[in-house]
């Protein structure tokens, strides 16, 4: 929260202040906080050096260069390096380049000939003709500074094959690799399962909603869903969740269970690519494995593992790589929603409504594991929308209040789908036998009639203004206060 409120601090003045002045301060706040010993009031003074860092990092972000918006407009002719994993939609093909002698990266949509020429990977040169664009704010969405945040200063289209010419390649070569297994798993989808299908299987395991149609992408907005279709922790966590019961099922020890799931966290990372929001689950992941190994070798204590201290690290990463994260509504939705999640399942809480859990199943007989279990997951779901219903209502104006039971659909059925979608993809690889995945379309398709039947209910969303999300949040607080300190003798 310190290096947070540095990197707020900074990013909000601007060049106003001298880097100096916050890293003296830094310096100074440090050399009281060792002379100190062991008084109470030196964490504070260390918090304020880690503050002071923040803003000194978010100093040295250069912004972009006056001149450079307006040589955009006169851009036509572009040479440079594809930096992104491309989204690959029906009709086109959408990637970052990094221009050549330029301090900045175009976001570049090309629309081929044919389906079947649109191959382009991570990695590539390309010389491109086209029509450049500064991109402008719509329905209250700031585009310019959503894409500024990615080091794009403007768009750039792109119509034909003629357009596009190939100049070798460059950038990392994993990388490379990844993506060329990326676009050769889809191709052979799209040889297996009807279009419809593909797209939300490509927004589900590799959370690229371009090949979406229309009327499936706004029933997901519509519902509050499309974290559905944002591939992040809630993904990451099924599928390692099912690669650590088989390795315990099996009889491995977590000393080596651990390390095999990192694996298989960074297969993932490689096919997928390095969207934030995975970056994060994967470093969550990293820090809490990381710690249950050392513990399991007994060299640390096991109590001393807390899975707050493993998301502010990932954080704090992130941050101290690309401080304008910051304000992103997907970095803010993520660490939001996991926050809430491992709060609620703190020591501090979980004994709360675990405790008004077992009294309600253990009236249902003998179905109480099953009633026990179902609102585990409701308490689990709603920590979770809780904390995000304040950002998407701050950021987007809209409110969703079914979403909490829709998840509860919606949450078991992706699951299952990753389950069997997931061998049955590898299998179709070594095989070729598109029966391999007819299951996995099956569940797709539920998926899609639930999400879009449920889009029909009138009272699905609410447009709300800014204001209602600061509601929300101080509400959410006070919730989380009121179960931290109610007695248990309370109802």
């Amino acid at each position: 929260m310190s290096f947070i409120l540095g990197l707020g601090l900074g990013l909000g003045a601007g060049k106003a202040i001298p880097v100096f002045v916050p890293l003296s301060i830094a310096g100074a706040a440090a050399g009281l906080a060792l002379l100190g010993g062991r008084v109470r009031w030196t964490r504070w003074l260390l918090f304020a050096a880690i503050c002071m860092l923040g803003v000194v990092r978010s100093a040295s972000i250069d912004p972009f260069p006056s001149w450079l918006s307006l040589r955009a407009q006169g851009l036509r002719e572009v040479t440079g390096t594809v930096v992104s994993y491309p989204s690959l939609g029906e009709d086109h093909v959408a990637f970052t380049l990094r221009a050549d002698q330029l301090p900045g990266a175009l976001r570049v949509t090309w629309f081929p000939s044919q389906r079947t020429t649109s191959r382009v990977y991570y990695g590539d040169r390309l010389a491109l003709v086209g029509s450049v664009r500064l991109p402008e704010v719509f329905s209250g969405f700031d585009y310019p500074a959503y894409l500024a945040n990615q080091g794009i200063f403007a768009t750039m289209f792109v119509d034909g094959d003629a357009s596009v010419s190939y100049a070798g390649a460059a950038g990392n070569l994993m990388l490379r690799l990844g993506d060329r297994v990326r676009q050769s798993l889809l191709r052979r989808l799209e040889d297996s399962l009807g279009p419809r299908e593909v797209g939300l299987a490509q927004g589900l395991l590799l959370g690229d909603r371009a090949a979406l149609s229309d009327d499936v992408e706004d029933a997901f907005r519509r519902t509050g869903l499309m974290h559905v279709l944002a591939v992040s922790g809630l993904h990451l966590g099924i599928v390692l969740a099912g690669a650590w019961f088989a390795l315990r099922r099996a009889g491995v020890r977590s000393a080596v269970a651990y390390p095999v799931v990192g694996l298989l966290v960074l297969l993932v990372l490689w096919i997928v690519g390095p969207r934030v929001s995975l970056v994060r689950a994967s470093l969550l992941f990293a820090f809490l494995g990381m710690g249950s190994v050392l513990a399991d070798l007994g060299l640390i204590l096991r109590r001393t593992v807390n899975p707050l201290n493993g998301l502010a690290a990932a954080a704090v990463v992130i941050l101290a790589m690309r401080p304008t994260e910051l304000f992103e509504a997907g970095f803010q939705l993520s660490f939001a929603a996991t926050a809430g999640i491992l709060i609620v399942v703190s020591s501090g809480f979980r004994g709360r409504w675990q405790q008004w859990i077992h009294c309600v199943s253990d009236r249902t007989g003998r179905l109480a594991p099953l009633v026990r279990y179902a609102l585990t997951l409701i308490a689990i779901s709603a920590a979770a929308q809780a904390s995000v219903a304040p950002v998407v209502a701050w950021h987007f104006g809209t409110f969703h209040p079914l979403q909490l039971g829709l998840n509860l659909v919606v949450v078991p059925t992706v699951t299952l789908a990753l389950w069997v979608g997931l061998p049955g993809i590898l299998l179709l690889a070594s095989t070729g036998a598109a029966s391999c995945v007819a299951p996995f379309g099956w569940l797709l398709r539920a998926l899609s009639w639930t999400v879009e039947t449920s889009a029909r209910i009138p009272v699905v969303e609410y447009s709300v203004s800014q204001w209602f999300g600061l509601w929300l949040a101080a509400l959410v607080v006070f919730l989380l206060l009121a179960l931290r300190y109610s007695s248990d003798e309370s109802s």
